[in-house]
C-alpha cells in the first residue's frame, strides 16, 4: 500500500507533528503510515483524510 499523506501534508503546510495532533495520535504513527510500515484502521484513515480534505481512496493507493 502506498500513501499520499506526505504529498498532501505539504499542500497544507502541515508537519507530521501537526497532523498527528489534529487527529490525536503520535507523530511516529504518521511516520510509520507514510513509510508503509503501519496500516491504519479505517477510522484512523478516515480521520487523516478528513484533515487533509480528501477521500480515503485518494489518500491510499492499494497495489497488487
Amino acid at each position: 500500500m502506498r500513501t499520499r499523506i506526505k504529498e498532501l501534508r505539504a499542500r497544507y503546510d502541515l508537519t507530521q507533528d501537526d497532523l498527528a495532533r489534529k487527529i490525536g495520535v503520535r507523530r511516529e504513527t504518521i511516520l510509520f503510515i507514510e513509510n508503509g510500515k503501519y496500516v491504519p484502521s479505517l477510522k484512523l484513515a478516515h480521520d487523516i483524510a478528513k484533515v487533509l480534505k480528501t477521500s480515503v481512496d485518494e489518500l491510499f493507493v492499494f497495489e497488487d
